[in-house]
């Protein structure tokens, strides 16, 4: 690293990149902020570069800066919203009739499922609440999984059969 070079350079450039960075983005204290990082960059990347190709590095490397900014800020931005148009809005909650009628629909269900045998209540339980797979449910109950498939299929046709529509 020729820190001569870097110095020239920094004291000749410094000044006409930040008037750029400020007409871009009408921000002085970041067009400080930018020079400095373009020279960072400079240094790491840029030192061996010819003299004729420096400026050009500077003004690539500050333009990329400039970019990145606007992108980032772009991102963070919000939209205000008038209240009216936010009362549209679909809440991420079920609604209370909903919720009654579901939980109305589970003690349903947990009658029927109080009629099976306790076998069959125990196998449809451990499948289609607790996720187990037949062969799980077989190794659990130690019996085979057609016996768990029967009882499934037993508990189903009556739930089936017997729950309202």
């Amino acid at each position: 690293m020729d820190r001569l070079r870097i110095s020239r350079l920094f004291i000749s450039h410094r000044h006409e990149l930040a008037d750029y960075v400020g007409r871009q983005l009408n921000d002085r204290d970041l067009a400080a902020d930018f020079v400095q990082q373009t020279f960072i960059r400079f240094i790491e990347h840029g030192d061996s570069l010819p003299a004729e190709s420096c400026r050009a590095f500077l003004y690539s490397t500050l333009r990329n800066l400039i970019i990145d900014h606007v992108r980032s800020v772009r991102r963070r931005q919000t939209v205000c919203m008038p209240a009216e148009e936010l009362a549209h809005i679909a809440e991420d909650q079920p609604a209370a009739d909903d919720i009654a009628a579901a939980r109305e629909r589970i003690r349903q269900i947990a009658a029927l499922l109080d009629e099976l045998p306790p076998v069959t209540r125990k196998i449809f339980v451990l499948n289609r609440v607790g996720g187990l797979k037949y062969c799980a449910v077989a190794t659990q109950l130690n019996v085979s999984e057609s016996t768990v498939q029967k009882h499934l299929s037993t508990a189903l046709r009556h739930l089936l059969l017997r729950l309202p529509r």
